[in-house]
């Protein structure tokens, strides 16, 4: 069954008044009641076997061949539910991959998905715009920096100014414009800094900056799984690669904290 030929849980746009179309959790029991019927059916059979039980124990052998026949059963029912589900999900996940293959994923799109391609182009105007906003700010600092650098030459002047007066008036007119020129020193070079960091505002938009933290590993050997990184190794991990080691090496090759060992089960066949 297709996605867009499934039955729609509201129903059909023209269902018209008075629909009750029941939702499609309840028409897939009824498509499938033959292989839920096997499965009560075991069920029940599995509990009447375990309340004839002594001690949730078996006591002979026929016992045995009850428990040995409603193991294979289970398994072959199993089986059918499986198949079942893949004959059922198959063509959902076949269209469900050609959507994505259109529209892509949020994560790692396809590169010919719709979202890949808005995100290449989206990518190429902020490396554009970016780099020429960046020329943009760099230029506003130098200009801001420089107006500074002279404002601070202004203040030097008046300071020699009023140092080298002989006239208590004219180098207190010459301190007061030290100080003006100090005042609008540190204003320019304030500009300078806000203009090599601040956003640029157009008409089209925004350009800002997004700063973001990456690496780079140099030496795989070197990295210390021990260290800091620790604390953000997750237990699955740890143990998706203790499982790795252990069909690889079985318990010829001991690791330090884990206790290897051979674990057996029946298995009916």
């Amino acid at each position: 069954m297709r996605v867009s030929d499934a039955p729609s849980i509201v129903g059909p746009a023209d269902a018209g008044l008075g629909h009750n179309k029941p939702p499609v959790s309840v028409l897939f029991v009824d498509d499938h009641k033959d292989l839920i019927d096997e499965v009560e059916a075991i069920a029940k059979r599995a509990n009447a076997a375990k309340d004839g039980l002594i001690d949730g124990k078996i006591a002979n052998d026929n016992e045995r061949d009850t428990w040995v026949s409603i193991g294979l059963a289970s398994k072959k029912i199993a089986k059918q539910v499986c198949e079942r589900r893949d004959e059922v999900t198959g063509p959902i996940r076949e269209e469900l991959n050609d959507w994505n293959k259109l529209f892509g994923v949020n994560v790692n799109p396809q590169p010919e998905s719709l979202h890949a391609r808005c995100l290449r182009i989206k990518n190429a105007a902020e490396s554009l715009a970016g780099a020429y906003a960046d020329e943009q700010r760099r230029k506003a600092a130098a200009e801001a920096a420089a107006l500074a650098e002279a404002a601070r030459q202004e203040v030097q002047r008046k300071l020699d100014e009023a140092a080298a007066s002989t006239s208590e008036i004219v180098a207190d007119v010459a301190l007061q414009d030290a100080l003006k020129a100090e005042h609008k020193a540190k204003h320019l070079e304030a500009q300078a800094l806000g203009a090599a960091a601040g956003p640029v505002r157009t008409e089209a938009g925004t350009i800002g900056e997004r700063k973001n933290w990456d690496f780079r590993i140099v030496d795989i050997a070197k990295v210390d799984l021990n260290g800091p990184l620790r604390a953000h190794i997750g237990i699955d991990v740890i143990e998706k690669a203790i499982r790795a080691h252990i069909r690889a090496n079985r318990d010829n090759v001991p690791l330090t904290g884990v206790d290897i060992f051979s674990n057996s089960k029946a298995q009916l066949r």
